[in-house]
C-alpha cells in the first residue's frame, strides 16, 4: 500500500511515513527453480516452397515529339482580346519514346477567340537520345 498511499497524497513528510515491512528471502528447495531448455537437434529446417522477386524499371527517355505551335493572348475581364499581350506554346500532340514502338497521342490544341495555331505538325528532336 505504499505506492498507493504517494500516489493519493503526493507529499508525505519521512517522519510520518509508516516503515515497510521486511521480507525474508524465499527458502529454495532443491532442485526447484531450475529450468532446462530442450532442442530439436542440429538438424537442418526444409522450407516447403520458395520463391523470389526481382524487379528492374527504367525510366524511358523520349525521343522526338509532334507539336504545334500556338500563339495566346490575353483575354481583358470585359472578354475582348489584347493582341498586344501573347505567349507562344509548343503544345505535343504525339510523344514517341526510345524503345518503345507504339507512340503517345494527345487531344490538338483548338483554335479560339485567343488562340491562334501558327503552325502544325513541327517535329522536334531529343538530342540527348541520338
Amino acid at each position: 500500500m505504499a505506492g498507493l498511499e504517494n500516489v493519493v497524497r503526493p507529499h508525505v513528510f519521512p517522519s510520518i511515513r509508516p516503515t515497510s515491512t521486511r521480507t525474508a528471502a524465499p527458502v529454495d528447495k532443491a532442485g526447484q527453480g531450475g529450468t532446462t531448455i530442450t532442442g530439436s537437434g542440429g538438424r537442418i529446417i526444409n522450407l516447403p516452397y520458395s520463391y523470389s522477386i526481382s524487379m528492374n524499371q527504367s525510366r524511358p527517355t523520349e525521343s522526338k515529339r509532334r507539336v504545334d505551335v500556338a500563339r495566346v493572348y490575353q483575354m481583358d475581364d470585359d472578354g475582348t482580346v489584347n493582341k498586344d499581350t501573347f505567349v507562344d506554346i509548343n503544345v505535343a500532340n504525339k510523344i514517341w519514346m526510345q524503345g518503345s514502338m507504339v507512340p503517345y497521342f494527345y487531344t490538338r490544341i483548338q483554335q479560339s477567340d485567343n488562340i491562334e495555331i501558327r503552325e502544325t505538325d513541327k517535329i522536334i528532336e531529343n538530342p540527348a537520345v541520338q
